[in-house]
């Protein structure tokens, strides 16, 4: 089903002719991993999964090409085969009547690529082979500053509804939702940076390789110091509330990193397309304007598979979907903005205490402070590799053990991608 959100309608405002196309899909895996942030092990918390269908903590762009199929294609359920690249994004919960945290399941997801915003493109107009980048910021629990002539946000949280549409303020979850059953239902979207450095990534320091335009975050210039521009990513996940009606308490959503503001959404996106796709797709006289990718030409689509058929397995075996006590991990529910960082709890373990060091907490604070929207530059320089203690509960079905479980680890060391 093609979708019908604010954002396609707000897609080409401003633009004789958009240069544009939407991926449609499903997920893969539901995991508590994190290739990018969080390679070779367990992560901090759960993500759901989409695109290229063999990933896992080790995955690379080597790896992802690998793949036999994509849980992301055309509107009519073909995967695409050009594209093996993997997008994820955190969780949602939702806390049941009984006390105890239910996953809210996705139903669709749709994946924007847009030649968007001003600056020196990238020649070729593509991705370089390797990259890999995140959107947002997980430890954010309040809305950031805007300006008159900026009044975009990063994330988006809109229940669509009948007869009308309940968006949360400022890219906040919305208040008083209990159903949302008109496409695409239960709706929270981001919008990625598109504006490359021209380095490669650096684990030490994740964001800094991309920023955000300057004003509109995807029709503004580049910065200085990020001026080369690349494909602008927007992406929505549709959430099946409808599912749970009524088995939940209203106005209890939480990311699965401890988030009960919405604010905190963040994605991710690793790169895996073939070389010289993407260049004729977004640019030139032969360049895609639709809203199904399967309207385009260039890429060919598995007419022998749908996408939902793409899957793979968590290769971590803990209960991600709940009835849970508490988040899978570490991840204490807090509104404290921003909020303190903490190390990845070992496999099946929910709840536990956040035992951060003051100097990360010294360190998430300055990330908060230069996280505008005003420039959206992701300049943070969070180190999650840090080792913390903390005291956790074990849990089988909904019965809770107490247990203490202490999780060392040596800071992981800065990968290379092939630009």
């Amino acid at each position: 089903m093609k979708t019908t959100s604010a954002a396609l309608l707000a897609l080409t405002a401003g633009s004789a002719s958009a240069q544009f196309f939407v991926l449609y899909g499903r997920d893969t895996v539901v995991s508590r991993i994190d290739p990018i942030i969080s390679p070779g092990g367990i992560g901090m918390h759960a993500h759901e999964f989409m695109g290229a269908g063999n990933i896992d903590q080790n995955s690379d762009y080597d790896s992802l090409q690998k793949s036999t199929c994509s849980s992301v294609g055309r509107a009519n359920g073909n995967p695409i085969i050009e594209d093996k690249s993997a997008y994820w994004h955190p969780t949602l919960y939702v806390k049941a009547n009984n006390g105890t945290y239910l996953r809210v399941p996705t139903n669709g997801h749709q994946i924007y690529y847009i030649n968007a915003g001003t600056g020196q493109m990238r020649e070729p107009f593509e991705f370089p082979k390797g990259f890999r980048m995140t959107a947002g910021n997980a430890y954010i629990r309040a809305a950031q500053e805007h300006t008159p002539t900026n009044k975009d946000d990063i994330t988006q949280w809109i229940c669509h509804q009948s007869p009308s549409w309940n968006q949360g303020t400022q890219g906040g979850f919305p208040k008083g939702v209990t159903s949302c059953s008109q496409y695409p239902y239960f709706n929270g979207a981001i919008e990625f940076p598109h504006c490359w450095n021209g380095k490669d990534f650096n684990l030490n320091s994740p964001y800094s390789h991309v920023a955000y335009p300057v004003g509109d975050i995807r029709n503004g210039a580049c910065p200085d110091t990020h001026p080369i521009r690349l494909p602008h990513l927007f992406m929505e996940n549709n959430y099946d509330l409808s599912s749970l009606e009524g088995q939940f308490e209203v106005d209890s959503f939480v990311l699965s990193n401890g988030d009960p503001t919405g604010y905190g959404f963040h994605a991710d996106f690793f790169n895996g397309w073939q070389e010289g796709v993407l260049p004729d797709l977004l640019s030139g006289s032969n360049a895609c304007d639709s809203h199904d990718v399967g309207d385009c030409s260039g890429v060919t689509f598995d007419s022998s598979m749908n996408w939902a058929q793409c899957t793979t397995t968590n290769n971590f075996s803990e209960d991600l979907d709940g009835p849970l006590s508490a988040l899978p991990g570490c991840n204490a529910i807090t509104t404290v903005n921003p909020a303190p960082q903490c190390k990845a709890c070992a496999v099946g373990v929910v709840g536990g205490q956040c035992n951060a060091p003051s100097s990360m907490t010294t360190s998430t604070k300055k990330a908060s402070s230069t996280f505008k929207t005003t420039t959206k530059a992701a300049s943070s320089t969070m180190q999650t590799w840090q080792t913390t203690t903390t005291t956790t509960r074990t849990v089988t079905s909904t019965t809770t053990q107490q247990s203490t479980t202490t999780v060392t680890s040596d800071a992981p060391k800065s990968t290379d991608c092939d630009y």
